[in-house]
């Protein structure tokens, strides 16, 4: 059996490690870091809905037809393209101009930053709910720190725990942010963007949901669990 405050705990540690020894302060690492939390739940909650659709998927020729977006939809699930997917990110060479890849733009990309920026537009692509609200600001990571905290998030045991314990590993970090950002700045607040992802981590179906932290009332509705829209 998994211990979830453990897993928690050394989660944390090594990603705090990272910041440590990086110029990031506290504020410049909540949000990408948190982010990336988010996308390994997504990809995670990917790979149970392909499955599950490629149970009964029709072939052709001896070929099973290609999962597509439509497919993710009818299921009311979000679809990941390829380069949003974090094991295509996970994967990637150290050089990664050398792959000549480009953004959903068309433009060169040359660092694992760009990558992962790329990655959240072409997410927030998939729903309307989530325009807007994902972090692009992994340029100001190095490639080394991000590689390495795409590392750290892709722990088996966060496939094991399922979405339910993400959410708490997600507000545990959330919390130790909350702290170090008030000691760095002085003062702490949940972007409306923040206080999105949170819905979307905790996957609420209905009623109130109340930010301790600003001491705002959200009112929401199924609609607004961004993962499931």
């Amino acid at each position: 059996m998994i211990n979830i405050r453990k897993l928690e705990s050394e989660l944390w540690e090594s990603a705090d490690l990272l910041r440590s020894g990086s110029k990031l302060t506290s504020n410049q690492y909540c949000m990408p870091v948190l982010g990336l939390i988010f996308l390994r739940y997504a990809y995670s909650r990917f790979n149970i809905v392909e499955a599950e659709i490629l149970k009964d998927r029709p072939s052709r020729g001896g070929r099973v037809m290609p999962v597509e977006a439509s497919d993710f939809a009818a299921k009311s699930a979000l679809y990941l393209p390829k380069e949003a997917q974090y094991n295509y990110l996970l994967n990637l060479p150290e050089d990664i101009s050398a792959l000549e890849i480009t953004n959903k733009d068309g433009h060169k990309m040359t660092s694992l930053g760009e990558v992962v920026n790329n990655a959240m537009q072409l997410i927030e692509e998939q729903s309307e709910q989530l325009v807007g609200v994902l972090p692009k600001s992994y340029v100001d990571f190095s490639d080394e720190i991000l590689s390495e905290l795409l590392r750290i998030f892709n722990n088996s045991a966060l496939d094991e725990v399922g979405g339910d314990i993400i959410g708490r590993i997600y507000e545990y970090f959330l919390n130790k942010f909350a702290k170090n950002i008030a000691s760095d700045d002085g003062v702490f607040f949940t972007p409306k963007t923040l206080v999105k992802m949170i819905v979307n981590i905790i996957e609420p179906q209905s009623g109130i949901l109340l930010d301790m932290k600003t001491l705002k009332m959200i009112q929401f509705d199924y609609s607004y669990s961004l993962l499931t829209a």
